[in-house]
């Protein structure tokens, strides 16, 4: 019998406390999820039904500086991988596999990193690459927004907080106009999606918890993307599949291309005339994930 689960939980680690929700089926196989940029641990698929038919149990949690996690100024991508091992941890998921969209990416990739063989797969969506990447052009193919928001970064601390400051204070008041100016620089296809009230109501709750403390986590974001991820792709041993939309500028095809050519075990794959939100290719994504249950023998003894 299937024992669902939905539920909040905290993680305290040695440092802070980590935040999280999960979804699914209590014995279903483990994949801890990380959220884009901004975003928090109310990031989910439309349909939340989607995790059981996959068999799995999602666990997606707010970076440090988002929702209700604390801070950690200064932080790394590579950070990330120290505290999905202290929620799998805490969970008792002896082996996992970590998945992360846009922004969520680079940590899941982290993991893939660092953590060993308690990764088995990692799956990453629309990822961008690395911005000290030797002869590549980062700002290729950017929305106009990506440019300046990741220009303040550069700029340092003061620039970002400065930058996100009116969004996050709009989020506070209005999500949708927030939603809306994204949307307004996004291929048709994404803003159709962003059209749909059940995937909005996704990006209100998320985007709103983002920004709870106010900037610091979306902020702290941008500052880890601005500098050194902390390991190298080549570094990635877990399987990895990408999967990249041919129209997205957010984190352009270029982007994907450029990290799969880094990483030693990965399968890239275009979506012809997708984008950024790629709503309908999660079925897929969550597919391959949960396959690791039987090659690979991922566990979760349950809380």
């Amino acid at each position: 019998m299937i024992r669902l689960v939905a539920r909040e939980g905290t993680v305290r680690t040695e440092e802070r406390t980590l935040a999280y929700v999960e979804r699914g089926s209590a014995d279903g196989v483990p994949l801890i999820v990380c959220h884009g940029t901004p975003g928090s641990r109310y990031t989910r698929h439309p349909d939340e039904g989607i995790y059981e038919r996959h068999g799995l149990r999602a666990v997606v949690y707010d970076r440090p500086g988002y929702g209700r996690s604390d801070p950690k100024p200064g932080r790394s991508v590579a950070d990330a991988a120290a505290d999905i091992e202290a929620i799998a941890d805490h969970l008792g998921f002896e082996r996992f596999a970590v998945v992360g969209g846009s922004g969520g990416a680079p940590h899941a990739l982290a993991c893939g990193a660092l953590l060993g063989d308690r990764v088995i797969r990692v799956g990453a969506l629309v990822t961008p690459a690395p911005s000290d990447a030797e002869d590549f052009d980062f700002f290729a193919g950017l929305a106009d927004l990506n440019v300046k928001e990741f220009g303040a970064a550069l700029e340092g601390r003061e620039a970002i907080d400065a930058f996100i400051q009116p969004l996050a204070d709009e989020l506070g008041r209005d999500p949708d106009l927030v939603i809306d100016q994204i949307a307004a620089e996004l291929p048709e296809v994404d803003r159709a999606l962003v059209g749909r009230e059940d995937f909005r109501v996704v990006l209100r709750s998320s985007f709103s918890e983002a920004v709870r403390q106010g900037v610091r986590g979306w902020a702290d974001d941008d500052l880890a993307f601005a500098k050194p991820w902390g390991f190298e792709p080549e570094d990635v041993g877990a399987d990895v599949r990408l999967w990249q939309g041919e129209l997205d500028v957010l984190a352009p095809r270029s982007h994907g291309e450029y990290v799969a050519s880094r990483l030693p075990n990965a399968r890239f794959e275009l979506l012809e005339g997708g984008g950024h939100f790629l709503d309908e290719e999660w079925s897929v994504v969550f597919t391959w994930l949960a396959a690791c249950a039987t090659e690979a023998g991922a566990t979760a003894a349950g809380p």
